[in-house]
């Protein structure tokens, strides 16, 4: 039976990846992506709706799908203040799960962070915990949530730290071994494999991925 996924984050490094992998998979008939503006993809299995993150509920009933995929983030330096950085992290990503849950979706992905925790001093690290607690508390029948490290891939926009810590990960990565592999970098091309091949289990429950969790980065282990 064919599938519908819909993107929240399409625009961003990994979600851009996640839409175009989608698009090539057999058993995908829809993409629905939620979108301030258009992102330049034609394909016939794609619904590009634009919305006001602001208004997501005049979309409501187009939050139907088999699985929910929210990439969706920003940064301080874009996001300078902290209450309009926190709706757009927390606000868009559970707005946008409270209604697929509504529609009966099954499934959610979600980006997170290695590192991340509710209880955590580091407004970051704080924020992304607090989403995965909110996430979990909607009660999906599968919540897998991705903790990657630095993301390895090329941007739209430029983040010259960023930019500078990806050319530098490849030295630092032959060091995380152990209990330091968490902190492995990992392509945001692989973050979207391993989601997309875990949407296609059967998988219920919640599941924290981290670099570490599985032979395969961010894949779940069935067999364990």
């Amino acid at each position: 039976m064919k599938k519908e996924a819909i993107v929240i984050g399409a625009s961003g490094l990994i979600g851009n990846q996640l839409v175009r992998l989608l698009l090539q998979e057999n058993d995908i008939s829809k993409v629905k992506i939620f979108v301030r503006k258009s992102i330049g993809i034609t394909d016939k299995k794609l619904e590009e709706i634009i919305v006001d993150f602001k208004e997501l509920e005049h979309f409501k009933d187009k939050f139907q799908a088999d699985a929910l995929f929210l990439c969706i983030g920003t940064t301080r330096k874009k996001t300078p203040n902290l209450e309009d950085y926190k709706a757009i992290d927390f606000g868009i990503n559970i707005r946008s799960a409270e209604l697929a849950k509504a529609n009966n979706v099954p499934k959610v992905h979600l980006i997170s962070s290695v590192g991340a925790d509710s209880k955590a001093s580091n407004f970051y690290l704080k924020l992304k915990g607090e989403i995965e607690e909110a996430l979990i508390n909607l009660k999906f029948e599968s919540t897998c949530i991705y903790r990657p490290s630095v993301l390895i891939g090329k941007r739209n926009e430029s983040r010259p730290m960023e930019t500078i810590s990806q050319k530098l990960m490849p030295f630092f990565d032959l060091f995380m071994q152990g209990k330091l592999k968490k902190y492995h970098s990992i392509s945001a091309k692989q973050v979207a494999k391993a989601m997309i091949e875990n949407s296609k289990t059967n998988y219920k429950g919640v599941s924290f991925l981290e670099y570490t969790k599985s032979k395969q980065p961010l894949t779940l282990d069935l067999k364990d």
